[in-house]
Formats: structure tokens, sequence, C-alpha cells
């Protein structure tokens, strides 16, 4: 048998040793593991009216515009879809108020009824000015010439994220 020198010795140490690194390094890159996990949705916050008043005052046989303060407290803005004013009443002795106003639920939404993405410690709010819900009849009772009127305002609203 031959006597290996040292130089093939060295080569032969060293493509051993080179393999053996390759395919260390091969093993430390093809890791996998598995196991679970859990999320949960969140919940939405109602979205408040903290104001709503009226762009000028009612007057015979015109419709004036509701302007509404909307507070949103989720995490995501919301687009508001629907609005409607209910329990319209008047505390003026006279002015019985459905009789004095209409109200128009099917008036047009503003093109910009958004309210930005808020939290419950920074809630966000938008100001809406919803054109013609509230119509004063064209004779109205003169007890009404400066009568307050309130009313309920029901939101119906989507993501807008």
């Amino acid at each position: 048998m031959r006597k290996l020198s040292r130089r093939t010795t060295a080569v032969v140490v060293a493509s051993v040793v080179a393999v053996g690194a390759a395919g260390a390094a091969y093993a430390a890159w093809t890791l996998t593991g598995t196991g679970t996990a859990e999320a949960k949705a969140g919940s939405v916050v109602t979205l408040k009216v903290t104001s709503a008043g009226l762009a000028g005052g009612l007057t015979p046989g015109n419709a004036t515009t509701v302007l509404l303060t909307v507070e949103n407290q989720n995490a995501f803005p919301v687009r508001i879809t629907d609005i409607d004013l209910k329990q319209l009443d008047s505390p003026q002795e006279g002015c019985a108020a459905t009789d004095n106003v209409e109200v128009v639920n099917d008036a047009p939404l503003p093109d910009e009824a958004t309210v930005p993405a808020g939290s419950k410690d920074k809630p966000a709010t938008a100001r809406i000015a919803w054109a013609g819900p509230l119509r004063m009849v064209a004779d109205p009772a003169d007890a009404c010439q400066g009568a307050p009127f309130t009313f309920n305002v029901h939101l119906d609203a989507v993501s807008a994220a």
C-alpha cells in the first residue's frame, strides 16, 4: 500500500471538514415547527352624538341643515350610512312639533359622513352637516316663532377601514 503524502492528507481532511460544515449549515437552515395560536376579534363601541343643532332657525316652508357632532371610540374609521331623527318635540305651548315641522329622514346624506378612528382614551369626532331633514310647514302656528325643538338621533354606520 502506498503511503499518503502530507499534501494528500491535508486535502482529504480539508474536504471532509468542508462537507461536514456544509451539512451542519444545511441543517441549521432547514428547521420547521408547529403549534397552535389564538386570536380574538375586538368589539365595536357604539357611536355617540355629542351635540346636535340647527344651522340657522326653522322658517315657514323651508328646510334646515342639522349639525351633528359624532364621537367614535373605535380603532377604525366609520362611515355613516343612515341617520334618522325621531321623537320631535317642542315644549312651547301652542306649537305642536309634529304639526308644524316635518322630519325628512330620507334627505340625502352628506358626501363626507365619515368619523376618523379613535380610542376610549382619545375619541375622534367629526361634525356632520345634514342638509334638509327638518322642514317647517308653510303655515306654522304663530306660537312656533322662536320655539325650541328637540329630537333624538339614530345613526347607522359601517367600518370605513
